[in-house]
C-alpha cells in the first residue's frame, strides 16, 4: 500500500516532530478542529461574538442564544460584566 498516495505519510520531519510532542489533549484538539460538524458549529457560534484581550488571554463572549458548543467538550465560564 502506498502511504503517500493515501495521505498517511508525514510530509516532512518538522511535522513529525510536532506530533511527537503532542499531549493527549493536543491530539484531541487536532482531531476536533478538523471535524466539519465542529467547524460549522464554531462558525455559527462566533457570528456576532465579542472578542477582547485581557492579560494576554483572548476572551470570546458569545451571545446567549448561540450554538451549544458544550457537546464538543469545550469549557466555558461566565464572566461578570462591570
Amino acid at each position: 500500500m502506498d502511504e503517500t498516495r493515501l495521505g498517511l505519510a508525514w510530509p516532512d520531519r518538522q511535522d513529525r516532530a510536532y506530533v511527537d510532542q503532542l499531549t493527549s489533549r493536543r491530539w484531541a484538539w487536532e482531531f476536533l478542529r478538523r471535524n466539519p460538524d465542529f467547524q460549522k458549529d464554531m462558525a455559527n457560534a462566533l457570528r456576532g461574538a465579542e472578542r477582547t484581550n485581557a492579560r494576554s488571554i483572548d476572551i470570546i463572549s458569545l451571545a446567549s442564544n448561540t450554538v451549544d458548543l458544550s457537546r464538543w467538550g469545550l469549557l466555558f465560564c461566565k464572566l461578570k460584566r462591570n
